[in-house]
């Protein structure tokens, strides 16, 4: 009953927030867009914004009670006894609506103080499009303080009740979600600027364009970056004061893998957005090398290649620093076991983006190729000058993965070949080649389908209207990469085969194992031996043979 009494106070209390919240904002968008009639010297008010103002105001005289009375019966019990306190704050309704509400006013906040941000700007600047600010500044004032109200409510929480519960991944998943959206946002800011920034410098404006084309691009990514910056750092900062608190606090959020899925997940996005930008300037430059495209002058080479290299900077930076922040944080809180092991997972992490666009390039080139040898007879799906065209980012693509992916793997074979055992029973190691083989098997899967669709279509005289090209590179690409991780993976089972000796316990009792290494001369019966053993182990004590001479095996 407790449960149903508390999905209902928050489920109402979310809903109310969320209806007072648009009215008051519009209230103060009203307000504010009459402060500028009157600035302005216009004593006329329009029909238009009577409406919404009366609009505005029912909807928060409707909500503002019900919000109120809701939410003081969610602190009645916020008051109670301790346990029954600490019992409301942890539970996990009330994690959800926090989450909900959090998520929901940060991003409408955001977008809203992005707007603020171009708008002032430009108008300070360049002294145009001021009307607009009185609506961005009123979704930041308000929507801003119903989301620091509701952040300083739940670290009120997250340290009155530190205790784990099940509600404590939905408040590290609002912290790292946003941490992974500000960084990949401040990076999209970042490169943007420098982007327009070069663009302005070599005055590569668009066609279409004749004024200061810059002016608007410059101001949006300027506030792009500083809004995304801000947020990243706030929720950095209070990131590493939970980490550092006191136990019990810190030391859940410590025992929790989501930081490292942040790192991975950032070091993840960033490295393939990287790819993409690099492999579509690498394809610019083979373009015009071979034709494909209009003919270009050398500064809109320069645009076309140095654009996307000028993007991808802040995903660089942004890829390394997590990459290298990740194990330093795994050794100062876990100790040097996590931190190679988080070290392993980041270059399993490069590695499988570079898999994948090595793995994509190779298919596109491959159906290039098989459009180009089928091209002479019946019509294919791409024209000749189509087929260079996919051939030569294909190429782009399948060089820039490979520079990607063979280092890291490079590196990962490396620390399997010093420490076997270790690498070889790797989690991260071991996810990553299921994960490969997996989707592997899946390419198969379809591309065989669509092959075996096509013959059925042939053997009942039924006309082919799609291309197989396609498939037929998928057959032979993901064939590739299925043997070859499969066979990785064997070598791996083989060695943890006989590295992991699990204990067999006895009527429920715990074993304890220990490993005795005894050599002998060529030529030593060791059934001999063992026999002795076992006739003088005390009670209790059993022997075991995980290993034999190979050249008996």
């Amino acid at each position: 009953m407790l449960t149903l009494k508390r999905i209902y106070l928050y489920a109402v209390l979310g809903i109310a927030l969320a209806v007072m919240l648009v009215g008051l904002t519009d209230v103060v968008r009203v307000a504010f867009d009459r402060a500028g009639d009157i600035l302005d010297s216009r004593s006329y008010v329009s029909e238009d914004m009577r409406t919404e103002l009366s609009w505005a105001l029912a909807l928060v005289i409707v909500a503002t009670p019900v919000f109120l009375v809701h939410l003081g019966l969610v602190r009645r019990s916020l008051r109670g006894p301790a346990v029954t306190a600490a019992d409301e704050r942890a539970c996990a309704s009330r994690a959800t609506y926090f989450f909900i509400v959090l998520v929901a006013t940060g991003f409408v906040a955001g977008m809203r103080l992005v707007e603020l941000g171009e708008t002032l700007i430009g108008t300070l600047a360049y002294g145009h499009r001021a009307w607009e600010l009185g609506a961005s500044a009123a979704g930041s004032l308000v929507i801003g303080s119903a989301w620091l109200a509701h952040v300083w409510a739940r670290r009120r929480d997250l340290y009155a009740a530190p205790e784990h519960t099940a509600g404590d991944w939905l408040t590290r998943g609002y912290l790292y979600g946003a941490l992974f959206t500000a960084a990949l946002l401040a990076c999209v800011g970042v490169g943007n600027v420098l982007t327009v920034v070069a663009r302005s410098l070599l005055d590569l404006r668009p066609a279409w364009e004749s004024t200061i084309w810059w002016e608007d691009e410059l101001a949006w990514a300027v506030a792009l970056m500083l809004v995304a910056a801000a947020a990243w750092a706030i929720h950095w900062v209070f990131s590493l004061r939970l980490l550092r608190a006191a136990p019990p606090l810190g030391e859940a959020h410590r025992a929790s893998r989501t930081r490292s899925g942040y790192f991975l997940a950032v070091a993840l996005a960033s490295a393939a957005i990287s790819l993409l930008f690099v492999s579509t300037g690498l394809s610019n430059v083979f373009a015009e090398l071979t034709g494909t495209w209009r003919p270009t002058d050398g500064s809109r080479l320069l645009e076309d290649v140095g654009g996307p290299l000028l993007l991808t900077l802040p995903f660089v930076a942004v890829w390394w620093w997590h990459l290298r922040r990740a194990p330093a944080e795994a050794l100062a809180f876990s100790g040097p076991e996590l931190a190679l092991a988080t070290r392993r997972a980041g270059r399993l992490v490069v590695a499988f983006v570079g898999l994948a666009g090595l793995a994509i390039g190779l298919t596109w080139e491959l159906q290039a190729l098989l459009d180009a040898i089928g091209s002479a007879g019946e019509t294919t799906l791409f024209s000749s000058d189509e087929v260079v065209e996919v051939s030569t980012s294909a190429l782009a693509a399948a060089l820039i993965g490979l520079a990607m992916w063979a280092p890291a793997w490079v590196l990962t074979q490396r620390d399997r070949g010093r420490d076997i055992a270790t690498a070889a029973t790797s989690t991260a190691r071991r996810a990553y080649l299921y994960l490969v083989s997996g989707l592997a098997v899946v390419a198969l899967m379809i591309a065989l389908a669509f092959v075996i669709y096509q013959a059925t279509r042939l053997l009942l005289d039924t006309e082919l209207v799609d291309d197989s090209s396609w498939a037929l590179a998928v057959l032979i690409v993901a064939s590739v990469v299925l043997i070859y991780h499969l066979w990785c993976l064997r070598a791996d089972l083989l060695v943890a085969r006989e590295v992991e000796v699990p204990a067999i316990p006895e009527s429920g009792e715990a074993r304890v194992i220990e490993t005795i290494e005894i050599s002998a001369p060529a030529g030593a019966d060791f059934k001999v031996l063992n026999a002795a053993i076992r006739t003088e182990l005390p009670d209790g004590f059993e022997l075991r043979v995980v290993s034999q001479d190979p050249s008996k095996a």
